[in-house]
């Protein structure tokens, strides 16, 4: 009998053992190296860092900056789930925002219950998705290959909703550009960006019978004249080429979009919003004084 209890007692312990804890990802505003409670994690990107099988619970904290100076320091409380994400403020506060994922064992009846109002949409049709980079780039969703638009940008389609991991490498030197996670829409077709700091975000969001309904009424073109050289972007991405007073952007569809522009010489910045109607073809202005003019607008001409 003595020898059966110690491996009885063994048995019993495992379950509890195998436990994978909290997946912890801890974001910094700057190129940082985080250790949590003791522990090295994994390098996402330069401010970005995860870790594997945390106990919830308290745990310390504690970041190093550029030189190994010294940038926060302190204690995250840790929920019982299986993601949680922890974000060092500017003003060096840790802020700790729960994962949208279920506590680790928990049964499948239960899934869902006390979710957000946006997981709500998980069980709806699929979705399309179009990520946009700073630069070329190849973009993996969920660790698959979606199909390239142009250099920056790439559409995935029969995207479950839900959510869905993104990454993106540059197509120089294979750099990596930015990773997160995105809360796919239901029945969507949604837009992301990431921008040079590693920052993903949505920056559109249709139901894909209104973007079916835009595209049916034909895609539209802007032609950009800028006063003085520039840049111009669209959306967050670079068009045409840099230090060019006229750009043609080709192929924008319809609906609400960001155009921004950056003056070779001073690097002064002008944005605005632009709502483009289907199938037209607008002519716009740009100067350092007056910021944007659409000095035309008339149906785009279509090859017979």
């Amino acid at each position: 009998m003595s020898l059966r209890w110690p491996f009885l007692l063994l048995l019993l312990s495992v379950p509890a053992l195998a436990q994978d804890g909290v997946a912890v990802r801890v974001r910094c505003p700057e190129k940082c190296t985080v250790v949590l409670d003791g522990k090295h994690g994994r390098r996402v990107m330069d401010s970005t860092w995860e870790f594997d099988g945390i106990a919830p619970g308290t745990r310390r904290v504690e970041t190093t900056g550029m030189l190994g100076r010294p940038l926060a320091s302190g204690f995250a409380d840790i929920p019982d789930v299986a993601e949680a994400e922890v974000f060092i403020a500017s003003n060096k506060r840790i802020v700790v925002e729960r994962g949208s994922t279920s506590p680790p064992g928990t049964p499948a009846w239960a899934e869902g219950k006390g979710a957000r109002p946006r997981e709500k949409v998980g069980a709806g049709e699929k979705s399309v998705a179009i990520v946009r980079c700073p630069e070329d780039c190849t973009v993996l969703l969920d660790g698959r290959r979606g199909l390239g638009r142009d250099g920056r940008t790439w559409e995935f389609k029969d995207v479950e909703p839900g959510r869905r991991r993104v990454e993106a490498n540059a197509a120089l030197l294979n750099r990596r550009l930015f990773v997160g996670y995105v809360d796919m829409p239901a029945g969507a077709r949604a837009t992301f960006y990431g921008d040079s700091k590693g920052n993903l975000r949505l920056t559109e969001d249709r139901s894909l019978e209104a973007a079916g309904q835009a595209r049916s009424g034909g895609e539209s073109h802007l032609n950009v004249r800028c006063q003085k050289p520039c840049t111009v972007s669209l959306d967050g991405a670079r068009r045409g080429a840099s230090n060019a007073t006229s750009v043609v952007i080709r192929d924008v569809e319809a609906g609400a979009h960001d155009l921004e522009v950056v003056f070779t010489v001073g690097k002064s910045r002008r944005r605005t919003a632009l709502d483009v109607s289907a199938g037209s073809e607008l002519f716009i202005t740009a100067s350092e004084g007056d910021g944007f003019q659409v000095t035309n607008t008339k149906p785009l001409a279509r090859a017979p």
